[in-house]
């Protein structure tokens, strides 16, 4: 007969710091984080016209990858990116994932 065995849960979110927005989405196994995925991109503003006048439109370019899945750590940017920045945030995301975890034990 069937035998469960595992069962993971896929967690959705964002975060966002200064003009980059952080798309987050993570696997758990239980209350184990299997891995985590972090797209990157960037907010831009351009004017564009209209048949009356011309609107500022808000959009998002694709900027870079993050990743952490088998206990390796990956980045993905174009070559002339300044990666600090996003690795800090990611960092800091990852952080608050594994407390939250932590959190739900306790609970």
């Amino acid at each position: 007969m069937f035998t469960e065995e595992s069962r993971t849960t896929t967690v959705v979110g964002s975060a966002e710091s200064g003009d980059y927005k952080y798309n987050v989405d993570y696997n758990l196994n239980g209350n184990k984080l299997v891995n985590l995925h972090c797209n990157v991109y960037k907010k831009v503003s351009e004017e564009v016209t209209t048949s009356t006048d011309k609107q500022t439109v808000e959009r998002e370019e694709y900027a870079g990858l993050m990743f952490q899945e088998n206990g390796n750590k990956q980045f993905s940017f174009p070559q002339d990116t300044d990666i600090t920045p996003h690795v800090t945030v990611f960092e800091q995301i990852l952080v608050e994932v594994k407390a939250s975890l932590v959190t739900d034990t306790k609970e």
